[in-house]
């Protein structure tokens, strides 16, 4: 992965903050002292950023890279660049961020900046990764990969494991995609991290879903749901049981789609997420349609819709169209029925 926005995690700091950051780094600059003002650089370019005003943090960063160059800060050089990195990499300028990562990576000198580099060779292939170019990202993690794996960095090589799954599985390269992911679970295996081992699962999962093989798909993302719940992340469990409902209805057991869509939902209002909750009732309703329980689907579209229209969510003409569709074959029955009892 790419550097996350700097200091990721930092509450976002109101325009009050934001102002006295600004007050405080005029006054150096009128004051002409030096010594801290890279930090207060530094600590300005940040609060920009995290308000999400990406071209004045960016700026402030340009500003505070000439301070550490003119105190022949190599560290601080490096911590700079490879946080505009990140920045450009979250907001999408590619060659931007390649460019800065690797204004870093060359000033790399000591063997103990091994891991470092390692790390911004991995930036640099998920910035490729980005842009959709799949060679030159897996030629940048199989750079990182080598170090890590000279360092016995076994948490850094299953993230690159995972990244190399990813990037295979975009090139339909499908079984190096499965070993890449193999390799990763191993290694979180062997570090005894759930989590880890819960995301490789459920990617697993979705490989063999993607390739047809629905009761492998199964066997993975059923080993996957304990791991979630046992991380405690409800929302990656919720996840799973979405996946595990479109696998059990394409085996056509519609029941056990219906109760996976269901945990699914018990999980997403638990955590107050109603954007993904709509999905599954949608998937639950499309079910009930092909078993006949029109009424039922009805139910759950209605709340769909009724989601969609405060969410000004983009599938309110669907959701709307297949309640429309469901109601006439309910009013079809109906009409039938009354046929048929007239002419008894």
């Amino acid at each position: 992965m790419a550097d996350p926005t700097p200091a990721s995690g930092t509450p976002r700091p109101g325009h009050a903050q934001v102002q006295a950051l600004e007050g405080k780094l005029e006054a150096l600059l009128q004051s002409g002292e030096t010594a801290s003002l890279v930090d207060a650089y530094m600590e300005l370019a940040e609060a920009y950023a995290l308000r999400g005003w990406f071209r004045r943090a960016l700026t402030t960063y340009e500003e505070a890279l000439k301070a550490f160059e003119e105190r022949d800060d190599r560290t601080g050089r490096i911590a700079c660049l490879k946080t505009m990195a990140g920045l450009c990499y979250r907001e999408g300028a590619w060659n931007r961020a390649l460019d800065l990562y690797h204004q870093a990576l060359h000033l790399f000198r000591d063997p103990e900046e091994r891991p470092e580099i390692a790390q911004t060779q991995s930036q640099i292939g998920s910035v490729y990764q980005g842009q959709g170019d799949w060679e030159r990202a897996l030629a940048a993690y199989r750079t990182s990969l080598e170090i890590r794996e000279a360092l016995g960095d076994t948490r850094g090589m299953a993230l690159l494991y995972n990244n190399f799954g990813a990037v295979y599985a975009r090139q339909e390269r499908w079984e190096e995609a499965r070993q890449a992911w193999e390799r990763c679970l191993s290694l979180h295996e062997g570090a005894e991290d759930v989590t880890g081992q819960a995301i490789t699962l459920g990617n697993l999962g979705s490989l063999a879903q993607r390739r047809g093989q629905w009761k492998e798909a199964l066997a993975w993302y059923e080993r996957s749901i304990p791991l979630y719940r046992q991380a405690g992340d409800p929302l990656g469990e919720a996840t799973i049981h979405n996946n595990l409902g479109a696998v059990q209805k394409h085996l056509g057991h519609l029941d056990k789609a219906v109760a996976a869509y269901q945990e699914a939902l018990k999980l997403l209002e638990r955590i107050g997420d109603p954007l993904r909750a709509t999905v599954a009732m949608y998937n639950m309703a499309m079910i009930h349609e092909d078993q006949g329980n029109y009424r039922e689907a009805l139910r759950l579209l209605q709340q769909v819709i009724e989601l969609d229209r405060r969410l000004g969510h983009p599938d309110l003409r669907r959701d709307t169209e297949s309640f429309r569709r469901i109601r006439q074959k309910l009013d079809a029955g109906r009409d039938a029925a009354r046929m048929q009892e007239e002419r008894a």
